[in-house]
């Protein structure tokens, strides 16, 4: 049965703790926030790209997500970028970012191993100065990430979480601000979804799902560059597959 919330108070916690099944859908709509569960509506329909996953030999049916027209389709078929803003505001809080998608001429571990290499949090992440492994939390890595220009700097710890690789290959990362050690933005949330899939060529591509909110916190970072804040966060993806694409040049 699928449930829909609403926006309360403990959003953004909740949000941590749930699955990309329902990760997905949990972006801002018409001022409000509606739960629902991708796993309700699962990518069935769309084009299906192809059958086989090619790095494990399993079954791995892999589709575009149905919520894009044919032209998006098409666009991300051609290397494009996909990107859905988001805002959501309620009292002093506001949080901005988007969903994106994009597809990655890489296989889904090789990709994966990108995402989980703080050393690359450099090239990957915008304006980033640093980023360093700080400690651990059970499974979880503790980065400090150091982001700005010369105007604006801000310093503050990401809480990264990989979850188990799924029987078809499809592999998440999330990600959030750890509350509990010095930071200088009020709050960050996402995730990143590696789902592999054929491409006509028979080589391995993935579609990268990428989605992310933050709040930079009241005052004149806010009123001054937020939206320059939404612009960088959603260059992750196209910044992704630069860095990758140099990495396999040095192979």
């Amino acid at each position: 049965m699928c449930v829909g919330l609403h926006v309360g108070p403990s959003l953004f916690n909740l949000l941590r703790t749930m699955r990309f099944s329902q990760l997905a859908s949990a972006f801002v709509v018409g001022g409000a926030v509606a739960l629902n569960a991708v796993a309700c509506a699962p990518h069935v329909q769309g084009n299906v790209m192809h059958d086989q996953e090619h790095e494990t030999g399993a079954a791995a049916r892999s589709t575009l997500p149905p919520e894009l027209s044919a032209d998006e389709a098409a666009r991300l078929q051609r290397g494009e970028t996909i990107i859905r803003e988001q805002t959501w505001s309620r009292g002093d809080r506001r949080y901005v970012g988007g969903l994106t998608y994009t597809v990655v001429d890489v296989g889904a571990s090789e990709l994966s191993a990108v995402l989980e290499d703080v050393d690359a949090y450099r090239r990957v992440l915008p304006k980033t100065k640093q980023a360093r492994l700080v400690g651990m939390s059970g499974n979880d890595r503790l980065v400090e990430v150091v982001q700005g220009n010369a105007l604006v700097q801000a310093t503050y710890t990401m809480r990264v979480r990989s979850e188990p690789v799924a029987p078809s290959g499809q592999r998440e990362v999330r990600f959030w601000l750890e509350p509990t050690l010095p930071h200088e933005i009020d709050d960050a949330w996402g995730f990143f979804r590696v789902e592999p899939f054929i491409g006509e060529n028979g080589n391995p591509r993935v579609l990268l799902t990428y989605g992310v909110l933050v709040d930079v916190g009241a005052g004149i970072v806010r009123d001054l560059f937020e939206e320059r804040v939404r612009s960088a966060l959603l260059s992750v993806p196209q910044l992704v597959r630069r860095y990758v694409a140099e990495v396999r040049r040095s192979y």
